[in-house]
């Protein structure tokens, strides 16, 4: 029966490999679907959202799994994913999203599982006051928003490091959690991984200079009162206002973090040793600045409400420190880097995007007008309202189709992934997954461009070889090979990446080659 299991896996593997897209385990999607377990509690907090505040909530995630085919892997890398929505629900926030059931959130989630991760769509607590007369009070309300987000992200990490720990219901690798975001999810990812002490929380922008009783600011000091709030792992603070018994004793560390949009509170949060890191950010991004720039809330005028800094500015500073030296040397060629190259003055791990017209947000966004209606009566708004929240949902994505978005999530995966399998070192060949004895040897595994490389067999005749660089393109073919060694020259090949598939008699072998 396990061979059986084991013949079905390389046949299903095989089938998605064929053509010119090289099936490689988080680098393309090799599964065929995706199973789903919704409503999973990985903790609790007090939420300010919604009324009647402040109350109890559960946190919730939804878990997206590889299926549709065996997974030999028995501890396999997480991905923490979070939503959009300005840190207010779908339709308060007067926009269609917002939520993880939006559906861009989901089909990124459902990418992602099918390449083979497990991936925990997350919620968070939410709540600000956009509409604050004072710009404490709408500069104090969207930090301290972020502040519980991060706080109920780390939870999450907790939570599925205690799960792995003890049942392990998930087969999650608790030294390989990726945190990652869209939109106001890419805030808090990107905060995440840089927000870390108490001095960052204290510069002069996030000190307020009035007293405000309603939101517990006091002239003088810190927006976030983290005795009130607890500390940035959730730990503290008091019983009204933080729940700190989440997951405790868990690490809550992360090895890697991606942003689509979204910023960072300053540019002094970063520092060496933070997690790698790689932004996809729309340059004329109303929401987030791309560079170092304001967040307004929109309106007229526009109201201010703090000074961040965006993908533009933090990727190149992650790069100058040498947090992204994991990925930063690897030579890929391919065409979405290829494209990015273009446009980020070679700061690699910064996907811009020029889009025309040049004011945009989430192009990788998509909503539907009867959806939209539909839902927004469950909150007992009428339909002409909820028509007016889906024309404002226009105004920043103009030519917004489920077309578009598709194309620019292929886009996200095709740059994004390769950078983490790189840097994580993630198994990506099948043959290091399944462990399969082919008799396969291929060497060196690191050549300049004037070498030649060694395939040899011991166990059948080679009949295919196949050699694709990172995103999954076939650069070098040869079919009907009918022999037991063969050489390969590496002369015509730009230096990076490659994975080189060898079909013989034994079985499927793949393994990887770096040309300098």
């Amino acid at each position: 029966m396990r061979k059986k299991l084991f013949n079905n896996f390389i046949a299903c593997m095989l089938i998605l490999a064929s053509g010119n897209a090289f099936a490689q385990r988080f680098l393309t999607e090799v599964f065929p679907s995706v199973q789903v377990t919704a409503n999973i509690k990985y903790g609790e907090n007090i939420s300010v959202f919604p009324p009647p505040t402040p109350a109890m909530i559960d946190l919730i995630c939804d878990v997206y799994e590889p299926a549709g085919a065996p997974d030999p892997m028995t501890q396999r890398p997480l991905i923490i994913f979070m939503h959009t929505g300005s840190f207010l629900p779908p339709f308060v926030n007067q926009t269609p999203t917002g939520s993880r059931n939006d559906s861009a959130t989901v089909e990124i989630c459902k990418r992602l599982a099918r390449r083979g991760y497990v991936v925990a769509n997350m919620d968070y607590r939410v709540g600000w006051n956009p509409q604050g007369t004072t710009l404490d009070i709408r500069r104090g309300t969207i930090l301290t928003a972020i502040y519980r987000a991060v706080q109920d992200a780390k939870a999450c990490v907790r939570f599925f490091r205690a799960e792995a720990a003890g049942a392990n219901t998930y087969k999650i690798d608790p030294n390989t959690i990726i945190l990652g975001g869209q939109g106001t999810g890419g805030y808090i990812a990107i905060n995440y991984a840089t927000l870390d002490k108490v001095a960052e929380i204290n510069l002069p922008k996030f000190i307020s200079s009035t007293t405000e009783p309603t939101y517990g600011f006091v002239a003088g000091q810190s927006y976030v009162n983290q005795a009130l709030l607890g500390d940035f792992d959730g730990y503290g603070g008091i019983p009204q206002l933080n729940n700190p018994n989440n997951s405790p004793g868990f690490p809550n560390n992360i090895q890697f973090a991606f942003n689509m949009g979204g910023a960072i509170g300053d540019s002094s949060f970063l520092e060496a040793g933070d997690a790698p890191m790689v932004a996809m950010h729309v340059i004329g991004d109303p929401f987030a600045p791309y560079g170092n720039g304001i967040v307004y809330v929109p309106g007229n005028p526009p109201q201010i409400v703090v000074e961040v800094s965006g993908s533009g500015a933090f990727i190149p500073m992650a790069n100058a420190l040498g947090n992204n030296d994991c990925f930063i040397n690897a030579g890929f060629t391919d065409v979405y880097t290829t494209q990015a190259n273009t446009l980020n003055n070679g700061n690699d791990g910064l996907y811009p995007f020029a889009t025309i017209p040049p004011v945009q947000a989430g192009p990788w966004e998509w909503f539907d007008s009867t959806a939209t209606i539909a839902g927004a009566a469950q909150y007992g708004i009428p339909a002409s309202q909820a028509a007016v929240y889906y024309s404002n949902a226009l105004l920043t994505n103009p030519d917004m189709s489920k077309a578009k978005a598709m194309a620019y999530i292929d886009t996200i995966m095709g740059y994004l992934n390769p950078r983490i399998v790189y840097c994580l070192n993630l198994p990506t060949s099948i043959s290091e997954i399944q462990a399969a004895n082919t008799g396969i040897t291929i060497y060196p595994s690191l050549v300049s461009k004037d070498q030649t490389i060694n395939i040899n067999s011991t166990k059948g005749v080679i009949s295919r070889i196949e050699m694709c660089d990172a995103s999954g393109k076939t650069v070098r073919l040869l079919d009907k090979v009918n022999v037991f060694s063969k050489q390969l020259n590496c002369t015509a090949l730009s230096s990076g990446i490659y994975f080189v598939k060898v079909i013989s008699d034994a079985g499927l072998s793949v393994s990887k080659l770096v040309i300098e």
